[in-house]
């Protein structure tokens, strides 16, 4: 399978982003506290001056190289890999066995030729191993998305019913990615078993199925429940990320990620929220990105997106995935487990991927007791409403703790929440910060008390500096090398009617 990551270079406060979706009218970076991810031993390098949503395709690719449009040609890649399979052993490299597939290939061409067939040209020899390779070891006829780096999500409603999101926005039409429903079932149950760290089934008794797939992307299974079996394909397209990276993507601007490096360093316990798909887990990874090497870390995930366990700049991460239980009901284990679980290894901080249920209570408790500078995603429309949906997450959970105990705990064991917003700027999708709250202990109400430290009042509804943050925040913050001058001037400038 493609692997889909870049390679990071150190950022430089000079090299300000530029052209279209890049992030315009930065605050300045420069100075004591500024922010630059290359960091005081490395020198500084500017990013290429390329475009950072490089145009899409006007002719989006299909999921099959055109060759094999060919039904012939597509007839012959179970029939390959059926002669080649004893001999394609798991987790083997490209270069290891694609010499395999060819002279497979080589020989079913001959016969093929005998039987008064056209000779296959050298292209199609090609592109017929290739599909050979990805049924065997990638996602059959799904894996030509995974090497369109412009492709955000594929979903598939049945064989012949493809949809492709591009990351324009654009959505498109697709060709079939099987011959008959049964035969996308049985595809979805060779990557169920095989893609994931464990095995997964999908049947009529297990009918939902999540894989994490190396590369970074994710599958999302569905049948029985459904009229059609039904397959959502979605790629992280930033995995070696860096808030340097997403300054240059306008995700956010030099104040803001200086104040979350900065926040990150000092052991903040930091709630991401936004809605689906809006770059949540792009973010998290970002900020881990500033977590000091040397400290041990733990993530937990229903499946796997975050991949710092694969990052060389994390050396010591310990990475859980939660297993679902079998057909039978057993055998499952749920993160609410794993969080109790991790914290008898030892980590400095705790990484959450996502909390979707019950999990929410240990992992506020693990931030309230000795596991500083942790993190999660939390799905809300809004920051503030991040404090409702904890709390009915907890409740639903079968936490026996009054709402205002509830309360009062968020309060105590989170010290910001980082909103993230997508929208549709008529040309590409656009993802960025929107704003940050510092949260504290309910005052005067049952609710925790929130200071909104930074609004959506900047360029395209992006955060800039609006609050001061209490003096307990400021003084860690400035302990862990943040000027918070460049808040005063960013407000400043926004007074003025400029942009900081």
């Amino acid at each position: 399978m493609t692997d889909l990551r870049w390679t990071a270079r150190p950022w430089s406060a000079d090299a300000r982003p530029s052209g279209p979706g890049g992030a315009e009218g930065r605050g300045g970076a420069e100075g004591p506290g500024g922010y630059s991810p290359a960091g005081p031993d490395q020198p500084a390098a500017g990013y290429p001056p390329a475009d950072p949503y490089p145009p899409a395709d006007p002719h989006p690719a299909r999921q099959l190289p055109p060759e094999l449009q060919d039904i012939r040609l597509r007839g012959g890649i179970n029939e390959i890999l059926a002669s080649v399979a004893d001999r394609l052993q798991d987790g083997a490299s490209p270069h290891e066995v694609l010499p395999l597939i060819r002279e497979a290939v080589r020989g079913w061409a001959e016969r093929q030729i005998r039987t008064g067939a056209s000779v296959p040209s050298p292209a199609d020899r090609e592109a017929l191993a290739q599909a050979v390779y990805d049924q065997r070891y990638g996602l059959g006829p799904l894996a030509g998305y995974l090497r369109d780096p412009h492709v955000e999500n594929v979903d598939v409603n049945g064989c012949d019913q493809v949809w492709v999101t591009y990351s324009t926005g654009e959505r498109v039409t697709g060709p079939p990615v099987a011959a008959s429903d049964e035969e996308l079932i049985a595809l979805i149950r060779n990557w169920a078993a095989r893609g994931g760290q464990t095995a997964r089934e999908f049947s009529a008794a297990a009918p939902l199925v999540n894989v994490a797939l190396a590369g970074g992307a994710r599958i999302t299974a569905t049948m029985s429940v459904t009229p059609r079996p039904c397959v959502s394909l979605r790629r992280h397209g930033h995995l070696d990320i860096s808030l340097g990276r997403l300054m240059q993507l306008g995700t956010v601007d030099a104040t803001a990620a200086g104040f979350l490096a900065a926040a990150v360093r000092a052991r903040c316990n930091i709630i991401v929220t936004g809605g689906v798909n809006a770059g949540k887990t792009t973010l998290l990874r970002a900020l881990a990105g500033e977590i000091p090497p040397g400290e041990r870390v733990a993530t937990l995930e229903s499946e796997y997106e975050l991949f710092l366990h694969a990052m060389s700049q994390h050396p010591d991460v310990i990475a859980f995935e939660a297993r679902e239980p079998n057909s039978e009901g057993v055998g499952g284990i749920p993160l609410h487990d794993l969080v109790a679980h991790a914290l008898r290894h030892n980590p400095q901080r705790i990484i959450v991927g996502e909390v979707r249920r019950g999990e929410i209570m240990p992992m506020l408790e693990a931030m309230n007791s000795g596991q500083e500078g942790s993190m999660c995603t939390l799905h809300a429309n809004s920051p503030v409403e991040a404090f409702d949906r904890i709390l009915i997450l907890g409740l639903r959970g079968g936490l026996a703790l009054a709402e205002r105990a509830i309360h009062i705990l968020v309060g105590m064991a989170v010290d910001l929440i980082v909103h993230v917003r997508k929208r549709y700027d008529g040309k590409r999708t656009l993802r960025y910060v929107a704003e940050i709250l510092e949260v504290m202990p309910p005052g005067d109400t049952e609710r925790p008390s929130a200071n909104r430290l930074f609004l959506p009042d900047g360029p395209g509804g992006r955060a800039i500096a609006a609050h001061t943050p209490s003096p307990q925040m400021l003084e860690r913050l400035a302990a862990a090398g943040f000027d918070p001058a460049l808040l005063d001037r960013q407000r400043a400038v926004a007074r003025a009617g400029g942009r900081g």
